[in-house]
């Protein structure tokens, strides 16, 4: 489970910043981030910062490395596989709880953010798209009303972030994404959960670019 501290603290707001620059790559994978430097660039002590800098190790956002430095992960192709096992596990876990608990307004909210991922693919807008397609498979898990389930996969989202980095993301392959994600929807509101739970993990573990 998360180890992030309070976000109205100052380690909270370092925490959250250092994190976003992983994320969106401005520290690039196997960067050193130097305690000292990371004090003077926000502003504050060295103490708040070593607990975000803690609490980044925890997530496995940072790894040690060369003189006890501390470095952004690098997501390696083996970790890429070992990300997507986990997704499937994961997301696989909460199928049939979903197709057993889904009401109609569950899958007309899934139905939305399809049809704001395909506006986003449209406008050519990968960002968005990427972060509206967090919120579909996040939005997917939640029908189950597993919230252990939830927290597990908040924190691997991160790593699937990380994976995505520097990948192009063209607009053909975007609205294939979502020709998939409405497969998945209509398989939930069919309550076929044998065939979701197969649909979703082929979707998961294909890294092929989608036409």
């Amino acid at each position: 489970m998360s180890t992030a501290p309070s976000a109205t603290t100052k380690a909270g707001q370092v925490h959250a910043a250092l994190r976003a620059a992983i994320l969106d790559g401005s520290l690039a994978p196997g960067e050193a981030v130097d305690e000292a430097a990371m004090a003077t660039a926000h502003g504050v002590s060295r103490t708040p910062v070593r607990e975000a800098l803690r609490a980044l190790t925890s997530e496995g956002l940072l790894v040690p490395g060369a003189r006890r430095q501390l470095h952004v992960v690098d997501v390696s192709e083996d970790h890429r596989r070992e990300v997507a096992s986990l997704r499937t596990a994961l997301e696989g876990a909460a199928v049939e709880a979903a197709c057993e608990r889904r009401t109609d307004e569950d899958v007309d909210r899934l139905r939305l953010l399809v049809a704001r991922q395909r506006r986003e693919a449209k406008g050519g807008d990968a960002a968005a798209f990427l972060g509206s397609d967090e919120a579909f498979h996040r939005a997917l898990a939640q029908v189950a009303g597993m919230p252990t389930l939830l927290q597990l996969l908040d924190q691997l989202g991160a790593f699937v972030r990380l994976a995505r980095l520097g990948e192009p993301t063209p607009q053909r392959h975007m609205l294939a994404l979502a020709r998939e994600h409405d497969q998945l929807v209509d398989l939930l509101e069919a309550r076929d959960a044998a065939t979701l739970r197969t649909t979703l993990t082929q979707h998961i573990r294909s890294t092929a670019p989608r036409a």
